[in-house]
């Protein structure tokens, strides 16, 4: 009962944000903010700790910046996220694109009937590119995600997350998955940033600054398939405009030690990082096990 009741809840407030415009949600991003910032100070700690530690060498002026600027940018992501549930495939297109580069290496190897791992972090809107991912290619793109306790409202998130043609898989279903994908080429997306809580095969690295692990999922994906490895890029233009570039890491991953392929990764996600800060989701608790939360 307690389930169908937010689900209720959570269908009238998409509801009611599917009518407003992008121009006045603007308004309600900054007041998002001051909220989030200003008054509950979500996670405040977390975030400070981590930018803190992570990026002790950029300059105090840019330094003192990156936290409300995250802060912006998050209440800008929680709208958008939201918002893009309910817009129309016509919509989301003009709110987020893949540059002309990206659509021709993509549309290569989508002729050469590879497999294609994409390789993204929670940087930008990690949402949309799920969303519309499927437009540019015809091979059978798929996600894996991570499901809610409220199965009423993850059952209805997965069904908007999937109604453009790409097809969400819970993590608890990775295994079965892999057994039945190896016939079909298709694109994967990998949302490669997460902590390895409670996964075996980790790769540890130097990023920002800390020692850090990294699980390694997206790499030994593409090794079972011998797959094309792509990395994605997400630019924000504005609030609720974006392009995707990607970068080719491998199209030849038999061939590299184990382990290269995610330190590739991670050394470009650091670099786009390291040029927008605040588009990375310092509030989670990325280092839980060195920093002092």
């Amino acid at each position: 009962m307690k389930e169908k009741l937010s689900l209720g809840i959570f269908k009238i407030f998409l509801a009611i944000i599917s009518i407003i415009p992008f121009s006045i949600l603007a308004f309600f991003s900054r007041f998002l903010y001051f909220i989030l910032f200003k008054v509950i100070r979500y996670r405040n700690h977390v975030v400070r700790t981590n930018i803190f530690y992570a990026l002790p060498y950029i300059e105090e002026n840019k330094f003192n910046k990156v936290a409300p600027a995250f802060y912006k940018h998050l209440s800008e992501l929680i709208i958008e996220i939201f918002k893009g549930w309910s817009m129309s495939l016509k919509d989301l297109l003009k709110h987020i694109s893949i540059d002309s580069e990206s659509q021709k290496l993509l549309q290569n190897f989508t002729k050469e009937k590879r497999h294609i791992v994409l390789m993204l972090g929670h940087y930008g809107n990690w949402e949309w590119p799920l969303l519309i991912i499927q437009q540019f290619t015809s091979l059978k793109a798929f996600a894996f995600y991570s499901a809610l306790n409220n199965k009423a409202i993850n059952h209805y998130i997965k069904e908007k997350r999937e109604r453009y043609g790409a097809t969400m898989i819970e993590m608890a279903h990775t295994k079965n998955f892999m057994k039945a994908i190896n016939q079909q080429a298709s694109i994967i997306a990998v949302v490669a940033d997460q902590s390895p809580t409670g996964r075996t095969s980790v790769h540890k690295s130097r990023f920002l600054s800390l020692d850090t692990p990294f699980f390694m999922g997206g790499e030994k994906i593409a090794h079972k398939l011998d797959a094309v490895v792509l990395y994605v890029y997400l630019e924000k233009i504005t609030f609720a405009k974006y392009v995707i570039h990607l970068k080719l890491i491998t199209d030849k991953v038999s061939s590299l030690e184990e382990g290269l392929v995610t330190e590739n990764y991670i050394r470009l996600f650091e670099d786009d990082i390291l040029q927008n800060p605040e588009y990375w989701l310092w509030s989670h608790k990325r280092w839980k096990s060195t920093l002092p939360y």
